[in-house]
């Protein structure tokens, strides 16, 4: 007995000098990354916590609000996962107005959405689209004397964040949200050089053609091509040249209406597959009915790509939904109130924060480094800790970490969501120990007007992260 409880108290000893250890290696790290002569004059937020326990091991200015760039991505997500579950789905519906004479349905066709914001992507968008057609088809409708819409309303009238710049509201990481999206809501613009000149192709196919301006010049000179779209319209315009042995160039736009985009969109397959639709507005002379359903992936299917590749369309759809379920308003206002209710539920000291989106576009986000990791922490014993922590980019492996931590003890032991905006850098997450009884370090790293150049923020917040790594056992 006397050798055991000598031997416990040895192990008790040896353990405590091992944590003993650990905090001081994570306040070196922390004391390097605040002094790093490339950061001067801006500001570091740090907070390092033991995942079980919650002790802080060590931080500087985790009290002080930072912008959060993509790191709100963590919020939204468990917010989403908090308030649906991991197999909540939602629905887009296919609406027809009016009664079915002689093949003619007399009224309008609608595409109403409960904020899927994956409606209309890919094969599974393009196989959706058809399976509306064959819906109509069943009915025998052959025409439609009417319009067809698109319905957003039920997740509100705002499709974009608050504080977002103008400058970007083109760009295809901008796009705006709503009930109703369609193909992520940008428009995709191929070009490629051709026998007699450029060759352009939209996705999905519309009725309006961009304007186009793009030559084509002699093989091997230089390729420079740009696409946006007119700041307040939908015309989209395509400038630059492309050389005749050119690759295939891809530009995204943004754009202005998801609703009316979605109803252009599915207006030229009704077409494309025999439907004409005359576009008369008329009284519908009949009951309005559900006439297919198209069900969403699973929320935790939307989140893998949402936390993995940093999906900003995603992430202002899920946590608006989980406002509109939870409390009946998808708007900013409600969905940040629910967002605070939710946090607070899972141990997180909302005080101070303010939440402006649900992807991190706007500057207007203050979220403290202690209230990112706290809900680290919080996600780690939650029962949605394995749709929540895997998903998150793997150092040098994953996602938006793929290009990051390329050696160093840090690859593939670290799971963490990476943030930037232009003067913001952020990373928050999880560095697992080499001794897998042992709970991961916590960490929320957060640069707020810094002068250097990003890739010097970036690599500052690099290193920090290789010095957690290492003082985990790596």
């Amino acid at each position: 007995m006397k050798w055991t409880a000598a031997a416990a108290l040895l192990c008790l000893v040896a353990a405590g000098c091992a944590a003993t250890d650990v905090a001081r290696e994570v306040q070196s790290a922390v004391t390097e990354l605040v002094a790093t002569e490339a950061l001067a004059g801006g500001r570091v937020g740090v907070v390092v916590l033991a995942a079980e326990s919650g002790d802080t091991l060590a931080e500087h200015a985790g009290d002080r609000g930072f912008a959060t760039a993509s790191n709100m991505k963590l919020l939204s997500s468990a917010v989403a996962l908090q308030t649906l579950g991991e197999q909540f789905t939602t629905t887009t519906d296919l609406v027809a107005r009016g009664e079915v004479r002689d093949g003619v349905l007399l009224g309008d066709v609608v595409l109403r959405g409960h904020g899927d914001p994956t409606f209309g992507e890919g094969k599974a968008g393009d196989a959706a689209l058809l399976a509306f057609v064959e819906a109509l088809q069943q009915m025998g409708v052959k025409s439609i004397r009417g319009r067809v819409l698109g319905d957003g309303s039920w997740q509100g009238e705002e499709t974009l964040g608050l504080g977002w710049q103008w400058d970007y509201l083109d760009e295809d990481y901008a796009a705006p949200f709503g009930g109703l999206c369609m193909a992520g809501n940008v428009v995709t613009v191929r070009v490629r050089p051709g026998t007699s000149g450029p060759e352009l192709r939209v996705l999905p196919v519309l009725e309006h053609f961009p304007t186009v301006a793009v030559t084509q010049g002699a093989a091997g000179s230089k390729t420079a091509l740009v696409a946006h779209r007119v700041l307040g319209s939908d015309e989209i315009v395509v400038r630059g040249t492309i050389a005749a042995d050119a690759k295939e160039q891809v530009l995204q736009v943004a754009v202005r209406d998801p609703a009316a985009f979605a109803a252009a969109a599915f207006l030229a397959v009704l077409r494309d597959r025999g439907i004409g639709v005359d576009g008369t507005s008329l009284e519908p002379a009949g009951p309005e009915r559900v006439v297919a359903s198209h069900t969403s992936p699973t929320l935790a299917a939307i989140l893998r790509p949402l936390l993995t590749h940093s999906n900003n369309l995603y992430a202002e759809q899920v946590w608006r939904l989980a406002a509109r379920v939870a409390v009946g308003d998808a708007s900013t206002a409600a969905a940040e109130r629910h967002a605070r209710s939710v946090l607070g539920g899972l141990g997180v000291d909302t005080a101070g924060m303010v939440l402006a989106d649900g992807s991190g576009l706007s500057r207007r986000n203050l979220v403290q480094p202690r209230q990112i990791a706290r809900l680290l922490a919080a996600m780690h014993a939650s029962p949605h800790r394995e749709a929540f922590v895997a998903d998150l980019p793997v150092a040098g492996q994953t996602g938006t970490l793929r290009s990051r931590f390329a050696e160093g003890p840090a690859r593939g032991h670290v799971h963490a969501k990476t943030g930037y905006i232009s003067r913001v850098v952020c990373l928050s997450g999880f560095v697992h120990r080499k001794n897998e009884s042992e709970p991961p370090l916590v960490f929320s790293v957060m640069l707020n007007d810094f002068t250097c150049e990003d890739a010097l923020a970036k690599a500052a917040v690099d290193a920090f992260v290789q010095r957690l790594a290492r003082a985990a056992g790596w």
